[in-house]
């Protein structure tokens, strides 16, 4: 059956039209590319932990997530998705060295020297990995990118007790979804380690609270110098 047309149908049609676009691209505007291995129980731990408590609260402050996980997380398939515009966060839990972050099956997908500008110009780049602060980040924010947060040595957890370290790291992407800026991160992120530190001495768990610390103290960002970004970077602007 032929639908009437109203007297001033395409009146009420274009409202409609201009909020659908206005939606499309604030949407576009706010990508976050999660690049997350998760091929064995180091990798999968922070995987597990991320899709539980960090893209649903990505998602939640409006930021659409561009996945690029578990087989995905390889150069081939990082690096187009890494050049869109539109991408205004990376983040993700793999293996690392000092000039290196890498993906599914320890496929190299950032090292110096092997990506291009676009990649990270313009862009707040956080890694939970091992050891990636100390040369890749640098190297990132020489190439553009706005802030940079990873771990200049290993990034070492208890498997017991993971989620707690998860969380502190985790504080990273939940500070920026929360509009702060590089600095204020990072103070917010401290304030949990110390938190969670001192529940441990208190419990008697002085080794999980040692391993934390050194955690906490080899986390790298603009609070720890220029080197790392700019510490009024933020999402927001």
């Amino acid at each position: 059956m032929a639908r009437k047309k109203s007297v001033n149908g395409n009146n009420h049609r274009r409202p409609h039209k201009r909020s659908r676009k206005r939606v499309v691209s604030l949407e576009m505007d706010m990508v976050v590319l999660a690049i997350d291995a998760a091929f064995e129980i180091i990798t999968q731990k922070g995987f597990n932990y991320r899709q539980e408590n960090v893209y649903p609260y990505l998602q939640k402050k409006g930021f659409s997530i561009q996945r690029s996980q578990e087989s995905l997380a390889r150069r081939v398939y990082v690096a187009p998705e890494a050049r869109k515009p539109h991408v205004i966060y990376i983040t993700g839990v793999g293996h690392g060295g000092y000039d290196s972050y890498t993906g599914d099956f320890y496929d190299t997908i950032f090292s110096v020297g092997n990506y291009s500008t676009e990649e990270c110009q313009g862009k707040i780049v956080h890694f939970i990995s091992c050891e990636t602060a100390r040369e890749l980040g640098p190297d990132f924010v020489s190439h553009g990118c706005r802030a940079y947060f990873g771990y200049d040595e290993n990034f070492t957890f208890l498997l017991d007790s993971a989620d707690i370290f998860f969380e502190c790291d985790s504080e990273i992407d939940r500070g920026f979804a929360d509009g702060l800026n590089a600095k204020q991160v990072h103070e917010r992120v401290n304030a949990l380690f110390n938190k969670h530190i001192n529940a441990l001495r208190q419990q008697g768990s002085d080794y999980k609270a040692a391993t934390l610390e050194f955690d906490r103290d080899h986390l790298r960002g603009p609070l720890s110098g220029p080197q790392w970004g700019d510490p009024l970077a933020s999402l927001a602007g």
